[in-house]
């Protein structure tokens, strides 16, 4: 995760006067932000008063996924260019890939007026001066969204996204593998998968993508672990080694005992899953829609209790889109981030894609899917540890990789999470 700063008061906020006030934006140039992160203040008071309006031409550049989210970004385009007669250009944009790709294709006047990006990548981009805060619609946003969402799309206290959907970890089931076997606890888990497993015949009871450490970090959490104090904002509180995470990490090594494969083999999960030879399957919420479309039927699982713990606690998170600093049409890409990520289109991408909605609904609420994955999501969502947000998250993955690579072989948790814990703040301390 990389860090930049590039601000320029004076003419951006001239252009954010002129944006509320509905005027023609002209930025001479494609190669300079559109705007500056501590000029929100003069854009909430125009803006409460007056109607933001388009510029006269606009067309918008916008960055998503085009496969698993096509059949919502089709309607929701075709909605918006017949209410507002602005034509949008969809490119194949990782949200984890925005940051990098907007810092080059930005300044080159080729980059998105609208992108995705996760929780951990907010800091970084507006600390790069990359996205315009979201100041017209910064009450209907926080009127409509989770707070956590909420938080997730601000920094320092500003808003700056559009919040669309929020995202956890979960354990997906194959009922016709599974059956009635009782699945509560980790224990039970383990001992249905040494049942099951013929690892000869590539038939595993439970995978799960365990050399990828957001993952791992349920076991953590579901010890009394954390990556950072203070609910995940005190970057001088690194708690990856405590009592608690170590414990996690004692209980993860075990599960090779279920698992005897090496990390690097662990590629296979999706395919034996979508073959039917994969009985629980630890996967994301954004596979939702994926696995109802299976052959064969899936439920979701509460994430077990741990044993002598609570239950694991799988990280949460939330996507939003934000708006580009080097957009040519700020207000247009104001107007289009806001009416994407609506409650109305938030329910519709749960329908069409079974994305959950950051939207502040109730199982109940009507639109929203009413299949056992979405309320089994809706469930584990609130009890779920909250994704760090703090910059420095960007230091956590690679130190947690390194440490359950070696934990994965059977190296002492102890040992390698103290590594990982002095790595992380070596590279907190040097950045300053």
């Amino acid at each position: 995760m990389k860090k930049k700063l590039g601000l320029v008061m004076l003419s951006t906020t001239i252009m954010l006067s002129l944006a509320a006030c509905g005027d023609k934006t002209e930025t001479g140039a494609t190669n300079q932000p559109s705007n500056a992160t501590n000029s929100q203040t003069n854009t909430n008071e125009t803006g409460a008063n007056d109607e933001l309006k388009p510029e006269p031409g606009a067309e918008l550049r916008f960055w998503t996924f085009t496969t698993d989210l096509k059949p919502f970004t089709d309607y929701a385009l075709k909605e918006f260019e017949q209410k507002y007669n602005i034509k949008v250009i969809v490119e194949d944009v990782g949200y984890w890939d925005s940051v990098g790709r907007i810092t080059t294709d930005g300044p080159a006047g080729v980059g998105a007026d609208v992108f995705g990006l996760q929780t951990p990548d907010v800091a970084k981009a507006v600390k790069a001066g990359l996205i315009l805060p979201n100041d017209y619609y910064e009450e209907e946003t926080k009127k409509v969204n989770k707070p956590d969402a909420v938080a997730a799309a601000s920094y320092d206290g500003i808003l700056y996204g559009y919040p669309w959907n929020v995202y956890t970890f979960g354990l997906y089931y194959n009922k016709e593998l599974v059956k009635d076997a009782k699945l509560e606890t980790w224990d039970d888990i383990i001992a249905f998968s040494k049942q099951f497993n013929d690892v000869k015949n590539n038939k595993f009871g439970f995978m799960m993508d365990a050399g990828n450490s957001p993952f791992d970090v349920a076991f953590m959490t579901g010890y009394g672990g954390y990556i950072f104090g203070d609910n995940e904002t005190n970057v001088n509180d690194i708690g990856v080694n405590n009592e608690g995470s170590v414990k996690g990490m004692k209980f993860f090594q075990s599960l090779k005992e279920i698992l005897p494969l090496e990390l690097s083999d662990l590629g296979v999960r999706g395919g034996l899953w979508e073959q039917g030879k994969l009985a629980i399957n630890m996967d994301g919420s954004w596979s939702i829609g994926a696995n109802s479309k299976l052959p064969f039927e899936v439920g979701v699982l509460p994430m077990p209790k741990l044993p002598g713990g609570d239950n694991a606690k799988p990280l949460a998170g939330s996507t939003g889109y934000y708006v580009s600093s080097y957009s040519k049409y700020p207000n247009a890409a104001k107007i289009f981030a806001n009416f994407i990520t609506s409650k109305e289109m938030q329910i519709k991408n749960n329908e069409l894609t079974g994305a959950l909605p950051a939207a502040a609904v109730s199982e109940s609420e009507p639109g929203l899917r009413t299949d056992d994955l979405t309320k089994g999501y809706m469930k584990q969502i609130a009890s779920s540890h909250i994704f760090p947000g703090v910059p420095e998250t960007s230091f956590v993955w690679d130190a947690l990789n390194s440490a359950i690579a070696e934990i994965w072989k059977g190296a002492d948790p102890k040992t390698e999470m103290d590594k990982a814990a002095e790595r992380i703040k070596s590279s907190i301390a040097n950045q300053k």
